[in-house]
């Protein structure tokens, strides 16, 4: 980290700088006026602060497919914003229905290019900082759809798949992956989640990621 410069009145320190004098606890500033906090926070701690995170997840049990999706996408979160970015932390899926036999499945996730507004699904969005849910609308920044068309853009499994037990539970288990802002969703693109494994009966899911709107620049 000791190529990472934070600035306090407009004066670079080290990293190493504000650890040594045990962290700095005033605002420190960049050279543009904006706000920057200390290297001792935990990452996403300053942006969950502001209000930025939310996560989001399916209201409805589904069948697991047993194939890699491809049109279907049975959580599409919709970036309908103009000057910002959704960058996505992490993904999870729960297994709520389970049946006592092997069985193995992935979180699956895309994010589609450019494409029109899905049809709404309204479901909420929970902060990240204890702010109010937001429930969207067809209009809104962020539009939800459940079980939607897509084009296929590249779906793959993220995570590590857990061991399933042969023993039948209500729920069995939920598990997520870090992603940490390599799945990041432009404006009029869409974030897509499914689950897929060997089993599509007697077995129900949930599913969901966590994400921030983010003012970046967009290449």
């Amino acid at each position: 980290m000791s190529n990472q410069y934070f600035y306090e009145r407009g004066n670079p320190r080290t990293t190493e700088q504000n650890i040594a004098e045990g962290g700095i606890v005033e605002p420190l500033y960049f050279p543009d006026g904006s706000r920057g906090v200390n290297a001792v926070l935990p990452p996403f701690a300053e942006i969950s602060r502001r209000g930025d995170g939310f996560t989001v997840g399916t209201t409805t049990l589904f069948a697991a497919l047993v194939a890699v999706p491809t049109t279907t996408a049975i959580l599409e979160v919709y970036n309908n914003s103009t000057d910002k970015l959704m960058v996505v932390s992490d993904l999870y899926a729960i297994h709520v229905l389970s049946t006592a036999v092997v069985q193995g499945y992935g979180i699956y996730a895309m994010v589609t290019t450019s494409k029109a507004v899905p049809t709404l699904t309204a479901l909420n969005l929970y902060s990240l900082s204890g702010k109010a849910i937001v429930v969207p609308t067809a209009a809104s920044e962020i539009v939800t759809g459940v079980g939607t068309t897509v084009v296929d853009n590249g779906w793959r499994p993220y995570g590590n798949s857990p061991s399933f037990s042969l023993e039948a539970a209500t729920p069995s288990m939920g598990w997520s992956a870090n992603i940490d802002g390599r799945l990041v969703v432009p404006p009029r693109s869409s974030m897509c989640m499914h689950v897929a494994g060997s089993l599509a009966t007697a077995s129900a899911w949930q599913c969901g990621f966590s994400a921030y709107m983010v003012e970046l620049p967009q290449e």
